[in-house]
């Protein structure tokens, strides 16, 4: 994604253009780096959003046994660190680094593998729409148990979250 900001230069006006999704790859590859010691923990996404000059970071981590707050702000440390040191980002920014949270879809396998035993809402690319529990994870498919059980293809699957219980 290209994306044109305009900004004042002496009272001229010129586009500047930024290649968000460099960026993004930029700092997918220091975030990469930051946790590859821990091999519990594995990258799930980067943001960038924003004008530059006032642009946000987000950084979606997660660990096969949960993130700790200690874990976060390690990551963060040293990514930003490594942000300033390359000036990857014009001007201001804020980077956040957290988990991706219950709201946001699950998107890579290891999440799936992570959330065995849980229920999710899905939705297939076809329209479909299940809630069940996930019972098994293979490399390319996923068995949801709702009425009857059932085998989903993992590129069948236009998007699934873990489904919030409050029993």
């Amino acid at each position: 994604m290209q994306v044109c900001y305009e900004f004042q230069k002496r009272g001229q006006q010129s586009p500047l253009f930024i290649d968000v999704s460099v960026v993004e790859e930029e700092i997918k590859t220091l975030v990469n780096a930051a946790i590859a010691e821990d091999e519990s923990l594995f990258l799930v996404d980067v943001i960038v959003k924003g004008n530059v000059g006032n642009q946000k970071v987000l950084i979606f981590i997660d660990g096969d046994n949960g993130l700790s707050i200690d874990q976060c702000s390690l990551v963060s440390r040293a990514v930003g660190n490594e942000i300033e040191d390359q000036d990857l980002m014009e001007g201001k920014y804020t980077l956040e680094v957290s988990s991706p949270g219950l709201d946001f879809p699950i998107s890579l396998h290891r999440q799936y593998v992570k959330n065995i035993g849980r229920n999710l809402e899905l939705e297939t690319i076809a329209g479909e729409k299940i809630e069940g529990e996930l019972i098994e994870v293979t490399e390319s498919s996923i068995l949801v148990k709702s009425k009857s059980e059932r085998s989903f293809l993992l590129d069948e699957i236009k998007q699934s979250k873990v489904k919030v219980s409050f029993k």
